[in-house]
């Protein structure tokens, strides 16, 4: 009675503990909300794509994102329906935030009965999961859906038949159109499903589990042909893997609300593993095996492999990698934890409870702060240069995927470029960047064009960053065409050396050059936080030094290099 008692106390606990981190949650994405502001590149990439005039321009476009198509049908049936303006877009990312957290509750519940307090405070309460997760980019809802097709294979575990198969493979289905990443955790939870299955040795079911995939991976077929053609242009973008940028990326997701938190992360992981491990054990040697251990066996060879399987997808992807890359997996592992520590012993789950709880109270006043910033200044700079800037005068804007942004908010009289300007600031172009990066010297008529309004008496506006170079007798070497590069096709030694073109032009030749304070005080998302330059004047001689200003606008950190995706 004792027992039983202690264990409907721990329930209640749990209950209130989610509901606390749930309604803190809600909070925290409506703070999102209100203070995200004006769409950031990669938003407007995924709502120019899903907003073309037609249904095949989308289909053709999408070798430039890195979606299949549902995310991209969800943002043009929403636009359709209550229009593409920022507010009705963020009002859209607010709502798949609020579905990812109803998808880890019903995870719970459909499988092991209780309430998800680790996924609610250590992932759900996460600041980088709503920043990033409620931009209007597929992450979050790739999250949502592989967590939602992880409680249905697990229904199919529990009691196979041909409507809970077809079921879990629709979810799944749906998972892998969302994000190609979720191909490799839908392939985690057939293998984990048909591992109980043979545990027990019912190798039909088995196959049948392993069957679910074959849906969502002929669903994939399609995207082929057109993701190996896009492999052309998409080399300026690859790197390699980078461990170290990975490992960073990973502290930035699993570090909050301080830094600590990564290894209560990693404790977690490798008690949930070693966990999962005992439980896999007892099930071989054991001829009856209760669901909760069932449960810790799906749970933990789900997690070993879909982790593994991910790590490989981000190596051969070789691309920059960003932290909302991990959300998905991220979540995945959260609710595999929660899974498996569900059927650990009383002062296992009292413990799990009390750090649910601690998370939680640091995480949620934290959170309230690091969300009250802007996703970009773009929009207020480009509102400031629709009435500053004169038809005559010329606007940089540097580095060039920050023309995405500009191009949406720009209404301004005054003609505007990036270096080696492209044709096409609707997506990330990486194809037409290779086109420039391909020959000598395509900064050059971009350069041209501001000696130009210079020497005519008008201004030029730069937008963005420029690098801080040496100014001395010549100006700065010219890179050789790609791939002679020092990189080989990757774009961002490029990028940096346009911009020490464009910062060795003004220092030396413009009589004043000047920050102009953006009309804003909010925090900005470092990875677009533009800034303003206006030069003007035009002088024969040359400087030894440049301008403060100019030094000072260059100090910006450079998000990255290449676009982040």
């Amino acid at each position: 009675m004792k027992a039983t008692t202690n264990e409907r106390v721990l329930a209640r606990c749990a209950i209130a503990i989610g509901t606390l981190a749930t309604i803190a949650a809600i909070h925290l994405h409506w703070v999102s909300f209100t203070w995200a502001g004006g769409l950031w590149r990669d938003e407007i990439a995924a709502t120019n794509i899903a907003t073309l005039p037609s249904v095949g321009a989308m289909w053709n476009a999408l070798p430039h994102d890195h979606c299949p198509i549902l995310f991209s049908s969800v943002i043009r049936v929403w636009s359709d329906t209550f229009g593409g303006t920022d507010g009705a877009l963020r009002v859209l990312g607010l709502v798949v935030g609020l579905l990812l957290l109803g998808s880890v509750w019903l995870a719970g519940r459909l499988m092991w009965r209780g309430t998800p307090v680790l996924s609610l405070t250590l992932f759900a309460l996460n600041v980088v999961v709503i920043r990033y997760g409620d931009s209007v980019r597929a992450y979050e809802l790739a999250t949502a859906c592989i967590v939602v097709t992880m409680a249905l294979v697990w229904r199919f575990v529990q009691r196979p038949n041909v409507r809970r198969g077809l079921a879990a493979a629709a979810m799944a289905t749906a998972s892998v159109q969302v994000l190609y990443q979720n191909s490799v955790l839908v392939l985690a939870l057939c293998v984990a499903a048909g591992a109980v299955f043979l545990n027990d040795r019912e190798w039909r079911k088995g196959a049948a589990a392993l069957a679910i995939g074959v849906l969502p991976a002929l669903s994939l077929v399609p995207y082929v042909r057109p993701l190996l053609r896009a492999q052309d242009w998409w080399v300026v973008s690859k790197t390699g893997l980078s461990t170290q940028i990975v490992l960073s990326n990973l502290t930035f997701l699993t570090a909050h609300p301080d830094r600590w938190f990564r290894f209560v992360w990693l404790a977690l992981l490798v008690s949930a593993a070693l966990l999962a491990l005992e439980r896999g054990i007892i099930a071989l040697t054991e001829p009856e095996v209760n669901r909760s251990r069932k449960l810790a066996l799906f749970a933990g060879v789900a997690l070993a492999i879909g982790v593994s399987a991910f790590a490989l997808f981000v190596a051969t992807a070789q691309l920059p990698t960003q932290p909302w890359y991990f959300l998905v997996p991220l979540g995945f592992a959260a609710v595999c934890c929660d899974a498996i520590l569900a059927g650990a012993s009383f002062w296992i789950r009292v413990a799990v409870l009390g750090l649910a709880s601690l998370t939680g109270v640091l995480a949620y006043p934290a959170g309230i702060r690091a969300l009250q910033f802007r996703q970009t200044d773009g929009d207020i700079v480009a509102a400031q240069l629709s009435r500053l800037a004169a038809p005559g005068d010329l606007i940089v804007v540097n580095p060039w995927y920050y023309g995405l942004t500009f191009s949406r908010y720009y209404r301004g009289s005054a003609p505007w470029t990036t270096l080696a300007g492209l044709d096409d600031y609707r997506y990330h172009r990486y194809d037409l960047l290779k086109l420039k990066l391909e020959i000598a010297h395509p900064e050059r008529p971009e350069l041209d064009r501001v000696v130009n309004a210079l020497q005519a008496g008008h201004r030029v506006w730069v937008v963005g960053w420029v690098p801080v170079v040496r100014v001395g007798k010549d100006p700065p070497p010219d890179l050789p065409p790609a791939p002679n590069g020092p990189s080989g096709w990757f774009d961002d030694p490029y990028t940096r050396s346009w911009g020490g073109q464009l910062y060795y032009l003004l220092a030396t030749r413009a009589q004043t050059v000047v920050p102009v304070p953006v009309d804003s005080k909010d925090r900005v998302n470092p990875l677009e936080n533009m800034g303003l330059t206006v030069a003007s004047g035009w002088r024969g001689g040359k400087q030894s030094d440049a301008r403060s200003g100019v030094a000072q606008n260059a100090e910006v950190e450079h998000p990255g290099g290449s676009a982040a995706r």
